[in-house]
């Protein structure tokens, strides 16, 4: 038996000190909810874990992305409703004067709506947005450059591969010119069907006041040189005419203007084909290729006629979605502009093409407005297409977050109740380490009787 070292009681604590570490830790487990509270409890299940919650809470983030495209798609696409209704309207009036029974001061009217509608169509391209970026004011779209100032390419489609696109400019585009014509005093002269009465009372001056607010209206522009003048269109194409005569007894004269010509280069394939409405020009290919481009009579540098015109496109400037949790994990929504220009209601000036002041620019109107609510059409299918995929990603990242998140609470997550067993053991065990500590302390009292029996 011995005094200075009580081995036994060295013993108990050194299980004690154990017990009590390991009851602390099962307490830390209990109370956080982690089986993994430290690097130590599991070092590769934590290293794991982490990679896991990185993944989870990247996917939860490429979640709400794809929501937020969603509120983009749905905005684009609430205003592109409105543009269509706009578009309804129009090939209503358009309809109802290409009807030869309305006057010319009738037709204004309508005019003046389709003004005004047409204006409404270029605000809200250019006012709508999503967090200050625009959606519908060409943007958002993919980058296309040229290198003839004034040659543009209103839209191409996502299926033109990029790269550069070359061809030459045979003819500009060019306005209806009646030239010569000549009015009497008193007399009538009929202009697209119209009819100017000139009376006897009529001076040069008023005589020619009257047939300058007939033309206004059609859009034509007049020049006089005397009792003569010749009349222009404001717009350019085949579908713009001047249809002339000088009395009921005289055949009608018909001028008209000419569409763009171009030929296509390198870049185009051979099978490409092209339609031309004044200076817009479609060209399309197979496999969903479609380009939009605007050819006007002149630039800043002159007349189009020859150019020698290289566009570039890019794949960039679309708006791009972050829908997945890594690297170039992205869906580029391409938004076009959707304008009266590449609507091809307007021309690159802002020229109204849409005009019904006359019975045959009445009915053209109509085929011209027919085209842009198939292009709105077209453009709200894509955007339909991309609300629908973003709603699949949505709901596929809402999965792979739930798995996810499933096999790392496997990994970190407490079995309370396999923990709150080994805890009552451990608390047993702590409650007996006591009791022994507390036995083997005592153990040098019996020395103290041995002693005290000498």
């Amino acid at each position: 038996m011995k005094i200075n070292h009580n081995v036994t009681a060295q013993i108990a604590n050194v299980n004690l000190k154990k017990d009590e570490r390991r009851v602390s830790s099962s307490l830390e487990k209990l109370s956080s909810g982690y089986r993994i509270t430290k690097a130590g409890d599991d070092s590769a299940g934590l290293a794991i874990s982490n990679k896991m919650r990185t993944q989870i809470r990247a996917l939860d983030q490429a979640g709400r992305n794809a929501e937020d495209g969603q509120s983009i798609v749905q905005t684009a696409d609430g205003a592109l409703n409105e543009v269509a209704a706009i578009l309804q309207r129009i090939r209503e009036l358009t309809v109802q004067n290409a009807n030869d029974t309305y006057t010319v001061d009738d037709r204004a009217a309508s005019q003046n709506e389709i003004d005004q509608l047409l204006d409404e169509i270029d605000r809200i391209s250019s006012t709508t947005e999503f967090n200050g970026k625009g959606l519908l004011d060409g943007s958002s779209a993919r980058t296309i450059t040229s290198n003839i100032d004034g040659i543009q390419a209103l839209k191409v489609s996502t299926e033109v591969p990029k790269g550069d696109y070359q061809f030459s400019v045979d003819a500009a585009p060019q306005p209806a010119v009646a030239e010569d014509v000549e009015f009497t005093i008193p007399g009538t002269l009929y202009i697209n069907n119209t009819t100017i009465e000139i009376s006897a009372d009529d001076t040069e001056e008023s005589a020619s006041s009257k047939i300058i607010d007939v033309c206004s209206k059609m859009d034509l522009d007049v020049e006089f040189s005397g009792t003569s003048f010749s009349m222009t269109t404001r717009a350019a194409g085949a579908n713009q005419q001047i249809l002339v005569r000088n009395s009921s007894s005289e055949p009608n004269q018909l001028f008209m203007g000419s569409d763009v010509a171009i030929t296509l280069g390198d870049g185009f394939t051979e099978n490409a084909k092209i339609s031309t409405d004044g200076s817009h020009i479609t060209i399309k290919d197979n496999g969903g290729f479609e380009m939009l481009l605007e050819v006007p009579s002149e630039t800043p540098a002159g007349s189009t006629e020859g150019q020698e015109v290289t566009l570039k496109v890019y794949d960039a400037g679309y708006m791009g979605m972050q829908i997945g949790g890594n690297e170039n994990q992205m869906l580029n929504m391409n938004f076009d502009e959707v304008s009266c220009n590449t609507l091809s209601l307007r021309d690159f000036n802002g020229q109204g093409l849409i005009n019904v002041c006359s019975q045959h620019n009445a009915d053209m109107a109509i085929k011209s407005v027919d085209v842009a609510i198939a292009r709105v059409s077209a453009t709200r299918s894509e955007l339909g297409a991309y609300a629908n995929r973003l709603e699949d990603t949505a709901s596929s990242l809402d999965v792979a977050s739930y798995n996810m998140t499933n096999s790392m609470s496997r990994i970190i997550d407490t079995d309370m109740a396999d923990e709150m067993t080994q805890y009552t053991q451990l608390n047993v065990l702590t409650q007996a380490a006591t009791s022994m500590l507390s036995q083997a302390n005592n153990k040098p009292q019996e020395i103290m009787n041995l002693l005290q029996g000498i």
